[in-house]
């Protein structure tokens, strides 16, 4: 059976040997949560239509802008997936181990398109500051993000080990946003709540301004000219910044994989074995817990996103930006859920098998990534297969 084929067999729970059977029906990829009220529900459509709204110049987009709806970035294989934009940030780490996002030259979020009034005037992108280090970013799935949201600091910061306290040679550490709050979104976990994760969003990658940012971006730092922005500020309301956290509080995580046939199923239970016992769970985690919540739908769910929302330092091959209290090498541990529904892998989206991405690991991955290495032909298959039903 092809890779393709198993894909498609079912969205059901994968069975015992991965983890325990299901009896409720699992919400399909793109589907909201289960057990939503009604009112919930139609929170949820509405913010999908916000989602999906085309901004243009007249109604907000721009003047600079990555894309003209979150629906652009995230859309395969269904609303709320990935993307092919890649984007780049910039930001400059000093010789004091301070990181400055360059606001006041338009980091870190460096704009790739131009509306067609500021391209009038010869200005076509936003460039990198001079002397600033910049990265390449793949946009990543938001499946399952208000399962995410929900997961206290607590329980995030027991995983913390800062000076590997255990000696086994990964010491991740939150990243905190300025007002001290622990962060758990985007790449370097630069971003604490799932309502800041969207609202900066607007004016960051649509260059659509809003009563929590109302004024508009600037080119490097110099302020917009007034005649390349015809829409009055701000260009939305909060409701439409909370009808889109809506959606992607309520859109549900991706279904586990369900193989029928017995070696598919024998393989991706020996993988996950493996998984564990070449210690990728260490930063993997394979599952937290949603504290109290007044949503039911969130109220103490088990979320299996194997990430432990740290930074771990990568290696200097990954290397690229600081942001906030995360250094150059520093990434959070990628949160794995739906990783078959991916076709670009790593931060940057340059590597193309799961296979190469689990190969470039490096800094306090290195002996895993060294472990899998030394795997046999079988087991590394076993692995791969494994990941593939996540």
């Amino acid at each position: 059976m092809t890779m393709k084929a198993k894909r498609v067999v079912g969205v059901l729970v994968l069975n015992l040997l991965l983890g325990g059977c299901q009896t409720a029906r699992q919400p399909e990829l793109g589907e909201s949560l289960a057990n939503l009220t009604p009112e919930q529900l139609a929170q949820f459509q509405a913010g999908k239509k916000v989602f999906q709204r085309e901004f243009e110049p007249n109604d907000g987009l721009g003047p600079l802008f990555n894309a003209n709806s979150c629906a652009e970035c995230h859309e395969k294989p269904v609303l709320g997936g990935v993307g092919d934009e890649v984007e780049i940030h910039a930001t400059r780490f000093t010789a004091t181990n301070n990181c400055d996002p360059l606001f006041d030259l338009g980091g870190p979020v460096i704009q790739q398109h131009a509306t067609p009034l500021l391209k009038a005037k010869g200005i076509d992108k936003e460039q990198v500051p001079p002397g600033a280090a910049q990265a390449r970013r793949s946009t990543p799935p938001v499946f399952g993000f208000g399962l995410v949201d929900a997961i206290p600091e607590a329980t995030i910061l027991s995983y913390e080990d800062p000076h590997d306290a255990n000696h086994d040679g990964i010491y991740g550490h939150a990243n905190r946003t300025i007002d001290g709050r622990v962060g758990r979104f985007g790449r370097k976990a630069a971003v604490a709540a799932l309502l800041d994760f969207n609202a900066g969003a607007f004016p960051q990658e649509m260059g659509v301004t809003t009563p929590l940012s109302p004024v508009e971006e600037t080119i490097n730092g110099v302020p917009v000219p007034p005649d390349t922005d015809p829409a009055p500020d701000p260009e939305i309301g909060l409701e439409e910044i909370e009808k889109v956290t809506a959606f992607t509080r309520f859109l549900a995580p991706p279904p586990r994989l369900f193989f029928t046939n017995y070696n598919d199923r024998y393989l991706a239970a020996r993988g996950k074995k493996l998984f564990a016992s070449i210690q990728c769970a260490v930063c993997h985690v394979p599952q937290m817990k949603t504290g109290p919540n007044p949503v039911k739908a969130l109220d103490r769910k088990t979320v299996a996103l194997y990430s432990d929302l740290l930074v771990h330092a990568m290696g200097p091959g990954l290397a690229d930006i600081c942001l906030g209290q995360a250094h150059p090498s520093e990434f959070r541990t990628e949160m794995l859920m739906g990783l078959r529904f991916r076709e670009n892998f790593l931060h940057d989206g340059s590597a193309r098998t799961v296979r190469e991405a689990v190969e470039r690991h490096d800094g306090e991955a290195r002996r895993s990534r060294d472990k899998f290495n030394g795997l046999s032909d079988t087991d590394k298959k076993a692995l791969l297969e494994f990941l593939e039903s996540i």
